[in-house]
């Protein structure tokens, strides 16, 4: 007799009624959960249910009763606005994607150009919970923004089974974690399938072992979003497990995880007949692209393996996002020897010489951001600040290079404007910008109509959805203590937590020691005088997750919880549970001002600070990241007094007490300053300063506009140019890069002689004149380049080339001259590098003088 009985799983799709058809399509794709009116049309379906379901359209048809749908198959009110809905998809859907060139002229998109953007993680909606935090809600936004600009672009990204963690505050205040395994039949993705209707199946290897791979695809509007997972019904279990988590701990399993995206998305990629131009790495995490497609090109496209990583290079964007050691991926070097030893040795390559691609300095580890870096010609930061400190970070993969010269440029981050504005906003926006800049949002003289919008309307629609935000959050707490038991921790009403009336702060992100969410408490006195203040009131939401194995950042949520309680401002001083991208949807739409105070330059660049700001909160920050280019007295509060101060105890002291200064002198005195008519004019014309500088320079389409003139058109340029008459120009690199390489070593400088005398004092508008003799050995002079360094600041700086005058045998003479400029103390070195040609630049070979 059985002791247990199994039951065969099958999946029905719900029957609709002919003439609601459009809502199963509607469902399947993205565009369904961030446009307005098709938001719209599903809420008035059943909004309880809908909400219920986490605003998951797929799982919300799979369970309205039949009585319902005959009810709306017979509502003429509700077909009209589906049949709307459904066209304004196809228009959508419809929507020829163009850029404007040099001159100004719109042009479309080449047919063959395609951009594969790899990440780890996407931030889509919170019914698919494959991201962490905001890397992949980036992600997601560049899909969603490439989507609505009808950019060709394809992305691939990991499937996994259960992904991050949801959270529950326990009785005690502290975080505990737990996992549910995903439901991908009731989410808006499928499985691909084959010619014949069977589901395709992806073959790798790892260590020599066949790994099979279930490949799906999510709709992101017109973009594509290709995914894979290894929890396949072939493999061994220890194999299956691999995508079941993202980022875990363990290393070697973290390894395979990269690798099964790099090796997963290459052979997708081969099975769907894609043919990317350019490859978009977002984050180290899928660096490992770089060794399937050196494979590809030495095994099946013969090339050797010099040629084929100059081939890589040209098309290759990578961006890094955080100058947090942490975040940057490395490996004990043995570890990724076992699994790379075989695939390279097809090639002919030793590990040992591929390994010097990925190290930073000798003896360190293999580091997936510095292997991304030499093979790319496009590198960039996600802000001004974050590429300068980047530039110092990375400085040693080309040392020989000037700092500041490291090729690594600033593309500070966006949002995407549809996902995070409230439908409040949407309809303002609608009204005073016109509907078309959903697809024209990067053009800034749009932005100038916000100022046109009365003060009356903004502050209702801000007020309104501010009140839809603190019901969702008296929602979200009576559920928490529900799921407790009913044992009820606080000394309040769930009802009466928060107050429309009042001021609310917000600070949601993740919960990591640099972040400080706690640094608001370091004066807890002058805290709760804040907030028990009868006339001018003050109320906090807190939200994030800490990472399971981050114990202090564990501390900080209980700190802050604990003060709640011991207090009794539980009412005011409030902790959400399990932050997602609806409780960070509410937040920004909602909260009054957004408070950010990381140490600096810790913060690569931050966009709940942008989501909130295009809102009309107001950003109260320290300026890291991209409030260092956005802040003005205009629109915002920036902390910086504790600037420039290396004692962290001294610093967190200076800049709470700034914080507590900022809140009782400016924030609460203009935001309680009310007119007659009970409106806070003053902070009314900050709120639409902050919708103006945020929508205008901050939203993804300005991003996305800054990636296809900058890097995504010119490598598509430098692939065909290096593709052109089968190869010759990489023939003819190849053979630059090997006379430069075999010579480089005995290159010198034999003499400098100037008119200048060492620590001399120089006028401005003087004339220098420099010459010099060169050592060449075997090197033509027509491949280097003698050039003055001449740094007038430390962040400004000039290069004068030098003329070649004559060459003896293998000593040549460059001279020429160069203009003092500015005064104080300055400096200059004299160098010689290799010219750039054949669309590169050579980094690792520079000499200097001095």
């Amino acid at each position: 007799m059985r002791d247990k009985i199994n039951f065969k799983e099958f999946y029905v799709k719900p029957k609709l009624p002919e003439n609601l058809e459009k809502l199963a399509v509607l469902s399947q794709n993205l565009w369904s959960t961030w446009d307005s009116e098709a938001y719209r049309l599903f809420l008035r379906i059943d909004p309880k249910l809908y909400r219920k379901f986490n605003h998951n359209p797929v799982k919300f048809l799979q369970r309205i009763p039949e009585k319902r749908l005959y009810e709306l198959s017979e509502d003429k009110g509700f077909l009209y606005e589906l049949e709307a809905v459904g066209k304004r998809f196809e228009n959508y859907l419809d929507f020829i994607g163009h850029f404007s060139d040099k001159e100004g002229n719109k042009r479309e998109f080449d047919r063959d150009l395609q951009i594969a953007y790899l990440s780890m993680e996407f931030g889509l909606h919170e019914s698919l919970p494959i991201y962490s935090g905001g890397l992949g809600v980036l992600a997601g936004d560049h899909l969603k923004a490439a989507s609505d600009m009808g950019l060709p672009l394809i992305a691939f990204g990991i499937l996994y089974r259960y992904g991050y963690f949801f959270q529950k505050i326990n009785l005690e205040g502290k975080q505990e974690e737990f996992y549910q395994e995903n439901d991908w039949y009731s989410k808006p993705v499928r499985k691909l399938k084959d010619e014949v209707g069977n589901d395709i199946e992806i073959k790798i290897k790892l260590k020599n072992e066949k790994i099979y791979l279930n490949a799906w695809q999510i709709d992101v509007g017109k973009i594509p979003l290709y995914l894979v997972d290894s929890n396949h019904i072939k493999n061994k279990e220890k194999y299956r497990k691999i995508t079941d988590y993202l980022y875990v701990a363990d290393k070697e399993m973290r390894l395979q995880q990269e690798l099964v995206l790099a090796f997963g998305s290459m052979a997708l990629m081969k099975r769907l007949q894609i043919n990317p131009t350019i490859y978009h790495l977002n984050e180290g995490h899928s660096a490992f692209v770089i060794l399937k497609r050196l494979e590809n090109l030495v095994l099946n496209g013969k090339f050797k393996p010099e040629a084929a990583k100059e081939i890589i290079r040209a098309g290759t964007v990578f961006t890094t996002h955080t100058p947090v050691p942490a975040g940057n991926e490395t490996f004990d070097n043995k570890l990724v020897e076992s699994f790379l030893s075989g695939i390279l040795q097809e090639m002919g390559i030793e590990f040992k010489e591929f390994r010097k691609l990925a190290l930073i300095k000798e003896k360190d580890k293999f580091s997936l951001p510095a292997l991304a870096i030499r093979f790319s010609k496009y590198i960039n930061g996600v802000s001004k600040l974050h590429s300068r400190i980047s530039r110092e970070m990375w400085h040693p993969v080309y040392p020989q290079l000037y700092e500041k010269e490291m090729p690594i440029r600033a593309i500070t981050n966006g949002v995407h404007l549809q996902s995070w504005l409230s439908r409040r906003m949407i309809r303002l926006f609608d009204r005073y910008l016109g509907k078309d800049y959903r697809h024209r949002a990067e053009e800034k003289t749009l932005w100038e109509n916000v100022f046109a919008i009365p003060d009356i309307e903004i502050w209702e629609a801000h007020q309104a959805r501010k009140e839809q935000m603190i019901s969702f959050m008296r929602t979200r707490l009576q559920e928490s203590l529900i799921l407790k038991s009913g044992v009820a921790r606080t000394n309040i009403g769930v009802q009466s937590v928060l107050n429309s009336n009042h001021l609310i702060v917000g600070f949601a992100r993740r919960f990591a020691s640099y972040k400080r969410a706690n640094l608001i408490l370091k004066d807890k006195e002058r805290l709760l005088k804040l907030l028990n203040n009868k006339t001018r009131p003050l109320q906090f939401v807190f939200a994030g997750k800490a990472h399971p194995a981050d114990e202090k950042g564990k501390a900080m949520i209980k700190e802050i919880i604990d003060f709640a309680h011991e207090n009794k401002v539980e009412d005011k001083f409030v902790f959400i549970e399990n932050y997602d991208m609806n409780i960070a949807r509410h937040l920004v739409q909602g909260v009054d001002v957004w408070l950010n105070n990381p140490i600096k330059p810790l913060e690569a660049s931050g966009t709940s600070g942008m989501k909130a700001g295009m809102n009309g909160a107001l950003n109260l920050s320290v300026p890291d990241g991209w409030w260092d280019e956005c802040y003005n007295p205009k629109n915002g509060w920036a902390i910086t007094s504790g600037e420039n101060i290396s004692d962290l105890e001294i610093r967190e002291k200076l800049e709470a007490d700034e914080i507590y200064d900022l809140l009782e002198n400016e924030v609460l005195e203009i935001y309680y300053n009310r007119d007659q008519n009970d409106l806070p004019l003053n902070w009314i014309k900050m709120m639409k300063q902050s919708i103006y500088d945020v929508g205008k320079n901050f939203n993804m389409h300005r991003v996305l506009e800054e990636y296809l003139h900058e890097f995504y058109l010119p490598g598509a340029e430098n692939v065909r140019k290096l593709a052109k008459d089968n190869y010759t120009k990489v023939d003819e690199l190849i053979k630059i890069d090997r006379e430069i390489s075999d010579s480089w070593q005995k290159v010198k400088f034999l003499d400098l002689r100037t008119d200048t005398k060492e620590n001399i004092i120089l006028n401005s508008g003087e004339e220098v004149t420099i010459k010099t003799k060169i050592e060449l050995d075997g090197i033509s002079e027509n491949l280097v380049q003698v050039e003055v360094f001449y740094k007038i600041i430390d962040n400004n700086f000039k290069i004068i080339p030098l003329d070649f005058r004559e060459r003896e045998n293998n000593v040549a003479t460059f001279d020429g001259n160069f203009i003092i400029q500015g005064s104080g103390k300055q400096s200059f070195n004299v160098r010689i590098k290799p010219k750039s040609c054949c669309l590169k630049d050579f980094y690792e070979y520079v000499k200097w003088y001095y």
